[in-house]
């Protein structure tokens, strides 16, 4: 078993011994696995630092050598404050043929979706209230501007779950943060995710410039400290993000 290391304490110059060398190939073949077959889907996380060093019992440097390969291949983009975001959305399961829906998880994307409108709608009223600069910045970050071509530019990596996740920041409640990391980290909402990169396929461009329309609206509302409205746009928001991928999902495995 390999002990953790302190990375300030790890010389520039030193060299990854062969067997660290061969842990770490192994644990990028297990992450790029979980990335091809969906275990974490498009715009899902990878498991922290941490949790990944308790999984395969490796330190940090060899956890990082083999995320660094990943980036390389465009599998993923680490972002700071928001961990490794998946990028990769090409041969995942198709919508009619994911065994997640003959094991009932459309259930648990409803369940998901009922706190998402109890969460995100109450964060957007208290963003609207409570916002400053920094908050509002960061939430102005995560939006295109009006005009932007979506046709000619790839998604941003997290381009919509950083957004929310910036809404959530500027309702200033520790407690609505750690109910959006609990949303975020349930099987429905990886379905979520999963159904939605599958759908998005249809037509990319179209969809994003929709959800981006609905994410200035927000914004716009928020600025202007509309506190009710932000409200009820962002329940409208997260409903339509619901409808839109319920309504893909063949009627047999609506059960």
């Amino acid at each position: 078993m390999e002990t953790a290391s302190d990375p300030a304490n790890t010389s520039a110059k030193a060299v990854p011994s062969p067997r660290d060398g061969t842990r770490s190939d192994t644990i990028y073949r297990a992450l790029r696995s979980w990335i091809h077959d969906g275990t974490v889907p498009f715009e899902g996380r990878l498991p922290t630092e941490n949790e990944l060093t308790q999984h395969f019992g490796a330190s940090r440097p060899i956890i990082r050598r083999a995320i660094a390969r990943l980036r390389q291949e465009g599998l993923v983009h680490s972002i700071q404050g928001s961990g490794t975001i998946v990028i990769y959305a090409h041969g995942g399961p198709s919508v009619s043929t994911n065994k997640d829906m003959a094991q009932g998880s459309v259930r648990d994307l409803q369940r998901c979706f009922e706190f998402r409108l109890m969460v995100e709608s109450e964060a957007a009223y208290l963003a609207a209230l409570r916002h400053n600069p920094t908050s509002l910045k960061r939430i102005n970050e995560c939006v295109y501007p009006s005009g932007h071509s979506f046709w000619s530019t790839p998604p941003r990596p997290g381009e919509t779950l950083n957004f929310h996740a910036a809404v959530v920041k500027a309702a200033d409640n520790v407690f609505l943060e750690k109910s959006m990391d609990i949303i975020m980290s349930q099987p429905g909402f990886q379905v979520y995710l999963r159904l939605r990169g599958a759908s998005r396929t249809d037509s990319p461009a179209e969809d994003r410039a929709s959800v981006n329309d609905q994410h200035v609206e927000i914004l716009r509302l928020i600025e202007r400290r509309l506190a009710d409205d932000a409200r009820e746009y962002m329940r409208f928001h997260i409903q339509s993000a619901y409808d839109y991928v319920i309504n893909r999902i063949p009627l047999g495995d609506q059960t």
